[in-house]
């Protein structure tokens, strides 16, 4: 455990670390051997107990089991009761995954109580290969197939991760600690459970009586892919990647240039840095998005996030539902041609347009586009349609019934923040200038 300690430099001196106890083997010799170490890893310690309420009295007892031994080690404990089994049911999960959720819920919520740095879990060397083997079943690349991390987030850690649970079962028995039994793990209700008593048993008597040791090897081949793509992939976001808030735009240019492995893992890593994991970001979702070829098509990655392909872009971006409305207010301001002169240097062209007033006709009006517009850009003698300035200019499908358009009685004069119309220009014969801008007044919505 120390080697594992340091070897993967898990805890830091002075850090109060919150281990999860459930009062069984793993987690009682893990939490004995830190308080046997305390004093020269120089931390504190902080347990807590989730009580499942699902075996009855016998939880009950492995509740008082925990706090009997917190009291006698002088550890400070927090223990909490659960419905699991309704909770399960309400978020609808197996009872396996809602009784996780639970214990990480609440070992975080008493890191933030204890100001602690760190979350001590019990997870050993058999957890190890029973995970590669679910993960296996699942249909899983390198980072599945490396299993458990030593440490996740820079919070989690797992010093048993080197032990197998025969010398787990040793320690507890040559320090007397009387671990709780759990019943429910000789049962094979579970696919976990299946494995641990069925699975591994069968294939170490038919074919590998060193299987764990095999697999041992096997897992730790793939954590070193794993840290070689994750560097790699860092180093991609780097060059290809920009971004921005709610989303990342990766260059279509450099995405295509990369080796098919290269693109899949830089589609996992923008999604995980962009919706903050990768739960139930299937192979089969990562391939529809390498399939995308034609702007304005998108996959979506659940109700609130989508994979988007623009002109030159892949955007992967959180969908952020509207609670506001946007009110433009026009605004017109009449200079003189010599006024004009001594401040057009310090105008914005992409927020405040400069047109010669006698080309105006009528009121000025904000809309957005409609069927059949046309306009001359600036620069140009001839008419051209909105539809295909958009197009040449790269504008998203979704994005251009949302740009303003503003137009006086006869014509598009202006469209915003990006071409004026060529006949409104100023030229040698202007006298009179008219500044046209906008400003957006932003109004709350009372339902989102």
């Amino acid at each position: 455990m120390l080697e594992t300690i340091y070897d993967h430099h898990l805890i830091e001196e002075h850090d109060k670390i919150v281990v999860g106890l459930s009062g069984g083997p793993d987690s009682l010799a893990l939490i004995h051997a830190l308080y046997h170490f305390r004093e020269s890893l120089k931390i504190n310690l902080v347990a807590v107990h989730i009580n499942h309420m699902f075996r009855g009295t016998l939880a009950d007892e492995d509740e008082k089991f925990v706090k009997t031994f917190c009291e006698l080690h002088h550890i400070p404990v927090y223990s909490y009761r659960i419905d699991v089994g309704e909770y399960a049911k309400e978020i609808g999960t197996s009872f396996e995954d809602a009784g996780r959720r639970v214990r990480y819920q609440y070992f975080q919520k008493v890191l933030v109580k204890e100001s602690a740095q760190k979350i001590a879990v019990a997870q050993n060397k058999n957890d190890l290969i029973e995970t590669f083997f679910i993960n296996l079943f699942r249909g899983s690349g390198v980072d599945g197939l490396a299993s458990i991390d030593y440490r996740r987030d820079q919070i989690y850690i797992r010093p048993l991760l080197d032990v197998d649970r025969t010398s787990i079962e040793a320690y507890c028995l040559e320090n007397a600690l009387n671990p709780r039994r759990d019943h429910t793990n000789d049962e094979n209700d579970y696919l976990r459970n299946k494995i641990r008593n069925e699975l591994i048993p069968s294939l170490k008597a038919v074919y590998n009586p060193s299987l764990d040791q095999t697999l041992y090897k096997t897992i730790k081949i793939m954590k070193r892919e794993k840290a070689f793509w994750k560097k790699h992939t860092e180093y991609l976001f780097e060059n290809c990647c920009k971004w921005e808030e709610n989303k990342v735009s990766v260059s279509k240019k450099a995405y295509d240039l990369l080796h098919e492995a290269e693109q899949l893992q830089l589609l996992r890593y923008v999604i995980s840095k962009v919706r903050g994991n990768l739960t139930n970001i299937s192979s089969d979702m990562l391939e529809q998005i390498q399939w995308l070829t034609k702007t304005g098509t998108f996959v979506n990655l659940d109700p609130n996030f989508r994979v988007s392909l623009s002109y030159d872009e892949l955007i992967i971006e959180h969908k952020v539902a509207s609670c506001v409305k946007v009110l433009p207010v026009l605004e017109r301001k009449r200079v003189s041609r010599q006024d004009y002169e001594k401040i057009k240097e310090n105008l914005n062209i992409f927020e405040v347009v400069a047109v010669d007033e006698s080309t105006i006709r009528g009121d000025l009006i904000l809309r957005h586009r409609e069927d059949g517009d046309v306009f001359v850009p600036l620069g140009m003698s001839g008419h051209k349609k909105i539809k295909d300035f958009f197009i040449d200019e790269k504008i998203p499908k979704e994005k251009r019934n949302q740009i303003w358009l503003i137009c006086d009685d006869e014509k598009i004069v202006w469209v915003h923040g990006m071409r004026m119309n060529d006949m409104c220009k100023i030229t040698n014969k202007t006298e009179n200038i008219l500044l046209i801008s906008f400003n957006d007044i932003v109004e709350a919505l009372e339902l989102c």
